[in-house]
């Protein structure tokens, strides 16, 4: 894979119904392994399979994504440091980038982002 594919991060458990989904993890011997597979849609059936190697995962993700007619691939990574950048661009879930949890790429000022973090805890005290 190139640094020119792009993948969405998706948290683990969540349902793609128009994807094909990469799981990357650990195995015993502490190597990256991936699983591909995608959900039943129409008259594309349901398929799941094992590697041993990440790159080729992928790409035959992206093979089946073209031949089902998917809309794109995404991936779930049982750990976050599983992720290689050699293996593409990773774009994070849209609720990864609310301010709420991240306020590093906003313009907010350090008393705005105090209010923030204090609004929030006040709250979760309710």
């Amino acid at each position: 894979m190139t640094m020119s594919a792009s993948y969405r991060l998706v948290p683990i458990g969540q349902q793609s119904p128009d994807a094909v989904t990469v799981g990357v993890e650990l195995a015993e011997d502490g190597t990256r392994k991936a699983a591909v597979w995608w959900e039943s849609k129409g008259d594309i059936d349901a398929d799941e399979a094992e590697y041993g190697d990440v790159v080729e995962a992928l790409a035959a993700a992206e093979a089946a994504r073209a031949l089902h007619g998917l809309a794109e691939v995404v991936v779930v990574l049982s750990r976050p440091d599983l992720w290689d950048n050699q293996w593409g661009h990773l774009r994070l879930p849209d609720i990864a980038k609310e301010p709420i949890g991240d306020v590093r790429d906003t313009d907010l000022s350090s008393r705005e982002t105090y209010a923030l973090a204090a609004g929030i805890e006040e709250e979760r005290d309710a």
